[in-house]
Formats: structure tokens, sequence, C-alpha cells
């Protein structure tokens, strides 16, 4: 990979971590001003918020995969591959993007994103996206922290091409 496809990719990985941020904060504020039970607008609105936090997640991981693996797994279970394939070392290629901690953490909302798609607004459950929303900051926090650690790796790497 060119030193210029290591900048880009970085730049990539920072506009996207931006927006998910704001996703995040999105959230905060929207859990905060919700009292006791919400409207069915309320918690339509949090199902939202969930399915663009992981779907940024899972667009940055798929945006990595095709650049740097060369290719973004296929079949019914892509998803699930993907977050898979990206806890592992690909030798040669690049380490792990991902802890299998992290993994771990992000796959209720991988679950919940499919779930959002495929029901009715009107199903959600106020139990499951309140535990959801309320864990995402500090699954944010730790995706936000191992990204930023692969940037760094990104950096080695472009070192090595200059």
């Amino acid at each position: 990979m060119s030193a210029q496809k290591f900048l880009l990719l970085r730049a990539d990985i920072d506009r996207t971590l931006a927006q998910i941020t704001a996703v995040v904060a999105e959230g905060r504020e929207t859990l905060e001003k919700i009292d006791g039970s919400p409207t069915t607008l309320e918690l339509r609105g949090i199902g939202s918020i969930l399915h663009d936090f992981y779907t940024g997640i899972e667009q940055l991981l798929e945006h990595l995969a095709g650049e740097l693996d060369g290719e973004i797994p296929v079949g019914a279970d892509w998803h699930v591959q993907l977050l898979g394939r990206m806890t592992s070392e690909i030798e040669s290629v690049r380490p792990a993007v991902l802890s299998s901690d992290l993994a771990d953490a992000l796959r209720p909302y991988l679950r919940f994103r499919h779930l959002f798609r495929n029901i009715y607004g009107i199903q959600l459950r106020w139990e499951l996206c309140r535990g959801l929303a309320t864990e995402m900051g500090n699954v944010w926090e730790k995706f936000h922290g191992e990204m930023e650690a692969f940037k760094d790796v990104l950096k080695s790497l472009h070192a090595g091409c200059s």
C-alpha cells in the first residue's frame, strides 16, 4: 500500500470517528431527556441512534477490510464474519484491529441493528434500548481508543513505505 493510501485511510478513520462521536453525544442527550417511560417517538429515536452507532462502526470496519485485507466477507452472515475478522491478525498484512473483548461488547449492537431493520418501530422494547443506550458511551470509548491505537499502527506502516 502506498504512503498516500495510509494517509487517506487515517483521514477516513478520523472523519468516521468524529461522526460516530456526534451520534454517541446525541444518544446521551436523548437518554437524559427521557423521564420514566419514553414516548413512542423517543423510543424510535433511541432505536435509530443505536442503529446509526453500529452502522457507523461497521462501515469503518468494512472500509478497513476492503483497503487493508483486500476483500470484504460475503454471504448471509458477512456482518458477523467482518466483526470476527477484525479481531484477527492477518500475517504480513495487519495486526488485529479490535480486541476480542471489544468485539464481544459490539455484538449486542450488531444484533440490535439487525432487529431494528427487521421489525416495526412500535415493536421496540425500552428495556433493551435503554440498556444498550446506557452502555453505548463505554463501548464507544473503548472502540475509539482501539481505533486511535490502530491509527498509530498505520502510522508505523506508513513510515515503512516512505
